[in-house]
């Protein structure tokens, strides 16, 4: 709760994602309203291309789970 409130107060709007560097990777972490979607990779090129999924799959979620 004390990550968004930061987040809204400094963007003026909700966190869509997160993206952490590892040394060996990277792990991506999506907004899809009341859940998340987490996804992990080695290869960037790749990882983009779920990343895009990932985003069109967590806007639909929000559709399914509004309230």
């Amino acid at each position: 709760m004390t990550g968004r409130s930061t987040i809204q107060q400094l963007f003026q709007e909700d966190l869509s994602e997160i993206i952490l560097r590892a040394e060996d990777g990277y792990i991506v972490i999506t907004n899809a309203g009341k859940l998340v979607i987490v996804c992990a990779g080695t290869i960037i090129d790749t990882l983009m291309k779920t990343v895009k999924v990932m985003r069109v799959a967590a806007r639909n979620l929000v559709k399914i789970f509004e309230e």
